[in-house]
């Protein structure tokens, strides 16, 4: 149980890539390069652990996820009335939003502040 919930930042930003991945395959045919290397990149940080890597994929993801809220809220805006559907967007939006930033603060954590040993590259 331990196991799964020390890895439960990147399952959580490797669900939301395919997601994102998904959303433009399906809408509109358009193979989404950055959504799947996103995942490889996750992946990868999920089998060899790499402490630089997961502190600056953290920090990025943290940062997205904080000009997507900047994006959700300018879409929002550009509702001419509040109804359902421009709830619906807000609502959706930020909490993918507020997943992507929790997760990313979380394994921030993980590799940075919480790591014991001084090697940034450890396969432990």
């Amino acid at each position: 149980m331990k196991k799964f919930i020390l890895v439960l930042p990147e399952l959580i930003i490797s669900i939301l890539s395919v997601l994102w991945f998904l959303d433009n395959y399906l809408i509109s045919s358009i193979i989404n390069y950055y959504a799947i290397g996103v995942l490889v990149i996750i992946i990868l940080l999920i089998v060899f652990k790499f402490k630089i890597l997961g502190t600056a994929i953290a920090l990025l993801i943290a940062l997205f996820s904080l000009y997507m809220v900047l994006a959700v809220l300018s879409e929002f805006q550009d509702f001419p009335e509040v109804n359902y559907d421009a709830l619906k967007l807000l609502f959706v939006g930020l909490c993918f939003c507020f997943l992507g930033f929790l997760s990313s603060v979380i394994m921030f954590y993980k590799y940075l502040i919480k790591s014991d040993d001084k090697h940034y590259f450890s396969f432990i």
